[in-house]
């Protein structure tokens, strides 16, 4: 330092001594030697700063390294203070490892897997610590089985287990579930049905006594008969053989009817020859027969059915339903009146023959509302019986009446558990 004082004075010394302006560069190496000087100090205090920051970033560190291992040292002492073991051997480790893991493994794979959880409280712990602990080996081992110990009762611990696993069932489902269990199920279907109906008949020619019939019993008594309402009402029942298919079957009280408006004058008889007309004889006018009638004609049956039947769900309430099948009527009953084939006179349907049995078939398909326990059906129907009403023994003409409408039916269900 000395001999750097020394050349500064002789700096100074021999720019005063200058002729021209040695003031000035006298005053400018005043300000120069200022301005080294404040560098200095700057210098000085940035290294004070960095040394002070090193030195409180190792003091801190050394306390969280400190901490650490008296966390450790703690869970240690604890597991020695509950008896915990300190030396497992490898088949213990493995048996306890693998009951950790079908314990927690339900909760979260990878959260609760007991090896990764070793190994993040294992990185807790500084490197001076591991070195440290280096001097003695199985001080290290049984640590770390402790640790891995007490991680899985730490987990244990913390986790709630439910007792129960409870599964919500939205509304929606359960009705759907409920519907679907429901047609799957075998069992029986009972109820009520009434069908109000249109009905009338075909009419064809007897080929035995087609010559008995009069040439103007068309203009006057067929074209005259028209449709007419009726009806149908009794109990059903039906049993659902499989999820598609079911057979059903009742009870009926069934009508067949025709609307009559019949207005025609009798001036003319038949002359029938070997059971044939082969002319007609004027009546003398005061022999003619007016007819003026208007009325419907009703002929009541009991019919007992059988339905083949097919069903197809379109949603959870509602299904098609269709059935096919013949039935048996048994005429019980007829009202009303009916002008004659031959001479055209005006009879009583009491008065006149038909077949007390008859077979029908009948066709129906419609949709269901289905509930768990009943279901409700409306579906169009149409009926029309095989044979003739009318006795072919003794009627020039066959009849099958027939109807068409629409049934509607309710239905309880009776299922098998």
């Amino acid at each position: 330092m000395d001999n750097l004082k020394q050349i500064d004075n002789i700096l100074k010394k021999a720019a005063a001594d200058m002729p021209t302006s040695g003031i000035n560069l006298s005053s400018d190496w005043n300000a120069i030697e200022k301005k080294l000087k404040q560098r200095k100090r700057r210098i000085i205090f940035m290294w004070s700063f960095l040394a002070l920051f090193i030195s409180s970033s190792l003091i801190l560190f050394r306390l969280n390294s400190n901490t650490t291992v008296s966390k450790l040292t703690t869970v240690k002492d604890e597991v020695n203070h509950n008896d915990a073991p300190q030396y497992l051997s490898n088949k213990t480790i493995e048996n306890e490892d693998k009951k950790s893991r079908n314990n927690t493994l339900s909760y979260h794979k990878e959260i609760l897997n007991p090896k990764k959880s070793v190994v993040a409280y294992s990185q807790n712990v500084t490197t001076n610590d591991i070195t440290e602990a280096k001097k003695d080996t199985e001080s290290i081992k049984r640590l770390l089985l402790t640790l891995h110990s007490k991680t899985i009762n730490i987990f244990n611990q913390e986790i709630n287990q439910p007792e129960k696993i409870v599964f919500v069932k939205l509304k929606h489902t359960k009705d759907i579930e409920n519907s679907n269990r429901t047609a799957h199920k075998k069992g029986w279907e009972y109820g009520i049905s009434f069908t109000p109906s249109i009905s009338n008949k075909i009419v064809h020619e007897n080929s035995n006594l087609s010559g008995l019939i009069n040439r103007n019993y068309n203009l006057f008594i067929g074209n005259q008969e028209k449709s007419s309402f009726a009806n149908n009402f009794g109990f059903n029942f039906s049993y659902h053989i499989s999820p598609k298919l079911f057979v059903s079957s009742g009870i009926y009280l069934t009508q067949r009817a025709e609307y009559t408006n019949y207005k025609y004058t009798i001036t003319e008889f038949p002359i029938v020859t070997n059971g044939k007309i082969t002319d007609y004889a004027p009546l003398n006018p005061l022999a003619h027969v007016d007819v003026n009638h208007v009325g419907s004609n009703l002929y009541h049956f009991i019919e007992i059915p059988l339905n083949f039947g097919f069903k197809q769900s379109i949603s959870t309430n509602f299904e098609i339903r269709s059935q096919f099948g013949i039935s048996l009527l048994s005429l019980t009953s007829v009202d009303g009146k009916k002008g004659n084939f031959l001479n055209l006179q005006l009879e009583d349907l009491s008065d006149l023959k038909f077949n007390n049995y008859n077979i029908a078939t009948t066709v129906k398909s419609g949709i269901y509302f289905n509930k768990t326990r009943f279901n409700i059906g409306l579906e169009p129907s149409y009926s029309i019986n095989i044979n003739s009403l009318n006795n072919v023994k003794t009627s020039a003409l066959k009849t099958r009446p027939f109807s068409y409408g629409v049934n509607l039916t309710t239905n309880i269900k009776i299922f098998k558990e």
